[in-house]
């Protein structure tokens, strides 16, 4: 099968060529790469009615040109109202990430994308608060609904 075709039955895909990715397939921190790219997958890709979700993979932060290819790779796929970066498999949170999503968020907005963040445990929204970043981000939860900035 072609990638759309096994994305549409698997609802995954890989954020940078679309290729089809199993829906619950364990992947190893560091060592996950894309079959048909190469490219390391810190997230996983999904199409839903509010637009495209890459839901961040326990364990794998991704590194400054990482983030580079899945953004390049959205301004290739056309122009999208609306990117959510699902971290609720995500545990901690690193600086270099923290940087990452500053970036992502720049580069989106740029072509009128919104950027949202959804599924922050209570460490990882800690974090965001002490950094006053949940004032930069638009911050939801997993049920969609905007969290308040303290």
């Amino acid at each position: 099968m072609n990638g759309t075709t096994d994305a549409v039955k698997f609802g995954y895909q890989c954020p940078v060529c679309g290729n089809a990715l199993p829906h619950l397939a364990a992947l190893a921190p560091f060592d996950a790469p894309c079959c048909e790219c190469g490219c390391y997958l810190w997230c996983r890709r999904r199409d839903s009615t509010d637009g495209v979700v890459l839901e961040a993979v326990s364990g794998r932060a991704p590194e400054p040109g990482e983030l580079i290819e899945v953004i390049q790779a959205l301004a290739r796929q056309g122009p999208h109202d609306r990117v959510t970066v699902d971290l609720s498999k995500l545990e901690m949170i690193n600086s270099s990430f923290l940087a990452a999503l500053v970036g992502m968020k720049k580069r989106l907005g740029a072509s009128g994308c919104m950027l949202v963040l959804c599924g922050l445990n209570p460490i990882v929204a800690e974090i965001f608060d002490r950094l006053r970043l949940n004032r930069l981000f638009d911050i939801v939860s997993s049920e969609g609904h905007h969290v308040m900035c303290a």
